[in-house]
């Protein structure tokens, strides 16, 4: 299911005039078939134009895409600082453009994907304004297929207690790494269960 739809986001990928993945994330809902194996992938999303997305998320003043299937976000720059894409997409939690989308579809298929891992200090930290925890606690309501998907670890989280700060996002959906199309991830970690370590950074114990 998480490769068969992971594939055609990725289709909507943001990647700014340096050619690079820069960050950005995208979530759907979709009738639960569609994340089923033998479905004819030239019907899915087929609402959605990629450029259209494409060209939203890239601009930094709104950072913003809402469609009727697929939501996504780029980084949205403020005076000092960027709002992560996971958060403009989750906050605020009761009217969020996420919550708007799971409202079109009480019982679809649901996958919520971001480039790089939602960042320990401000996503998934329960004391700043814009943590992305409540929104999660609103998806886990929604009914049918759901999967909070990453690729890559945020780059200042490497030496972190992802191990903690993971266990979050898994009390309330469960977590997958994609690391390729075609190589996935179950990150487990529900209860007294760890996060599976390949969901997790390999840090060099010497560079501690």
């Amino acid at each position: 299911m998480i490769i068969i739809t992971l594939n055609n986001i990725n289709s909507f990928k943001r990647v700014d005039k340096d050619g690079h993945p820069h960050q950005y994330a995208a979530a759907i809902n979709v009738p639960k078939h569609q994340c089923q194996q033998n479905f004819n992938q030239n019907n899915f999303l087929t609402q959605e134009k990629a450029v259209n997305v494409k060209n939203a998320i890239t601009d930094e003043t709104n950072a913003l895409y809402q469609g009727s299937e697929l939501i996504a976000a780029g980084t949205k720059k403020q005076k000092q600082y960027y709002m992560h894409s996971e958060s403009l997409l989750l906050n605020p939690a009761d009217n969020s453009p996420m919550t708007k989308l799971l409202n079109r579809r009480y019982d679809g298929c649901s996958v919520f994907y971001t480039f790089d891992s939602p960042c320990a200090d401000t996503c998934l930290n329960p004391t700043n304004k814009a943590n992305i925890l409540d929104g999660l606690k609103n998806w886990k309501k929604h009914d049918g297929i759901k999967a909070f998907v990453f690729k890559n670890f945020w780059k200042f989280d490497i030496k972190k207690d992802l191990q903690t700060k993971f266990k979050q996002i898994v009390a309330h959906v469960p977590l997958f790494r994609c690391v390729s199309g075609n190589e996935c991830y179950a990150c487990k970690g529900e209860g007294n269960t760890p996060i599976d370590r390949r969901c997790l950074p390999q840090v060099d114990k010497r560079e501690l």
